[in-house]
């Protein structure tokens, strides 16, 4: 049916009228409204309000720690009401923190949370936090089998390790206590000694500098790892006292002493366990080179190389916004659009593993126009040591100096092959095995201007 407008106005006007023609309806929407003076003092029923304030009302708080993966080590406050934390919030007390020398942090630092910290509650009590010892089912069965092997290898069958695919089994604290500590030892056992060494061996995986270090040592094939230093200061030193406890269970299965019974290895985030960046320590001999991020609002260009802060370095991304607030100009450089892309003046999106290229060829032109800094180039690169024409790899002293022995050092102790070291926690200096020093490290040169001759460093 066709409606014109002026129909469909003459009916709306119609219905108003009916529904105004009820005395109730017409009451209510016609009546002055009435003026109150204090609604405090007129409106004598408050309780409603009581709903709303033990919404937020609590029983006692807590202060803990926050330390996932992320490093940040954010310092929270947890709000209990009937025994259940309710909420999560920020300390704000990073700002009150001195060291030993006195000096006190900025409050800038604060909030020092993020969002998942914030929702932590929704883990401690969701339905998919594991509140019982779980082992693989794989796993189980080849600890009651008696955990066999090949004869030859070492290896375990194949389908007792199907990672992935396994159905996990609830077991018992006990059982579970159970099944570590007998796998313990049996790995240990498999890979102590002579025989130990050769079903190593015959696996093909493994350098033989590797096997040399184990000292017939089968526990030197369990691996620890504690997690990044910095949170092995607050939570996770203890994967590294259990690697040290392993010594118990090599005087178990080799019968060895006090004096010579070897641990578990305790591998590093950088060099070893590799989630971390292990081209640190291979070209500078340090785990790590950066600058605390607070230190952006210094910077007048800020290059993210794949770093996504806004996802990954919550409680400080916002030292970037801020640096960019300030004036930094901000490049990412991504192969995909990150949430940090957003805050970046420029973004540049390339191919996956084509950014090596990328950087190679940003060097070139920096080298080649001359748009590097001379004074930080000499101080903090490697760029001033002389490379060789013809091999082009770096100038060694041995190379132009007739049956050179490397200098000694300040910084580091070399010791000599079957040498025995004082204990880690004695060891006041690095300790560099000699042929290390002398074939791989040796001793570099540069070219003295003022002389106008090389000279050689250490």
């Amino acid at each position: 049916m066709n409606v014109s407008r002026r129909t469909f106005l003459t009916q709306a006007g119609g219905l108003s009228l009916a529904a105004f023609a009820k005395p109730a309806l017409a009451l209510r929407v016609l009546e002055p409204v009435v003026s109150v003076d204090n609604p405090i003092g007129h409106y004598p029923d408050r309780d409603w309000e009581r709903l709303y304030r033990d919404i937020y009302r609590v029983e006692s708080e807590f202060t803990f720690l926050c330390a996932p993966n992320d490093t940040h080590n954010c310092l929270l406050r947890a709000k209990v009401k009937n025994g259940v934390v309710t909420r999560i919030e920020p300390t704000y007390g990073f700002g009150k923190a001195t060291d030993i020398y006195g000096t006190r942090t900025s409050h800038r630092w604060e909030p020092r949370c993020c969002n998942k910290g914030l929702a932590l509650m929704r883990r401690f009590y969701g339905d998919r936090r594991v509140k019982a010892p779980m082992v693989r089912k794989g796993f189980y069965a080849w600890y009651q089998a008696g955990f066999p092997r090949d004869a030859e290898t070492g290896r375990p069958p194949a389908e007792y390790f199907q990672r992935g695919k396994d159905e996990w089994l609830r077991i018992t604290w006990d059982e579970a206590a159970d099944i570590v500590a007998k796998a313990y030892i049996d790995i240990a056992s498999t890979y102590s000694g002579e025989e130990g060494r050769k079903r190593l061996e015959r696996q093909g995986h493994y350098h033989p500098a590797m096997l040399d270090a184990m000292k017939g040592a089968g526990t030197q094939t369990l691996k620890f790892r504690g997690s990044m230093p910095f949170l092995a200061v607050t939570r996770y030193t203890a994967p590294y006292r259990m690697a040290n406890m392993m010594a118990l269970i090599d005087t178990h299965v080799r019968g060895s002493d006090a004096t010579n019974a070897l641990g578990a290895r305790g591998w590093d985030n950088y060099a070893f366990h590799t989630d971390l960046a292990p081209g640190h320590p291979m070209v500078t001999g340090q785990q790590n080179t950066d600058f605390d991020l607070c230190l952006w609002e210094r910077a007048k260009l800020i290059l993210l190389w794949g770093m996504n802060p806004f996802t990954t370095k919550m409680p400080d991304a916002h030292w970037l916004t801020e640096a960019r607030i300030k004036g930094s100009h901000v490049v990412g450089i991504y192969n995909d659009y990150s949430p940090t892309a957003r805050a970046c003046d420029e973004v540049v999106i390339v191919r996956t593993a084509t950014d090596t290229a990328l950087a190679l060829s940003m060097a070139y032109v920096i080298m080649k126009e001359g748009l590097y800094q001379k004074r930080a180039v000499v101080d903090w690169t490697d760029m001033p040591l002389l490379v060789r024409m013809d091999t082009k790899r770096i100038l060694r002293a041995a190379d132009i100096v007739p049956d050179y022995r490397p200098q000694p050092l300040e910084k580091a102790t070399v010791f000599r092959k079957g040498e025995k070291l004082p204990p880690f926690f004695k060891q006041k200096t690095q300790f560099i095995p000699e042929e290390l020093r002398n074939e791989d490290f040796g001793d570099f040169v540069v070219w003295d201007s003022r002389a106008d001759a090389p000279k050689v460093i250490t």
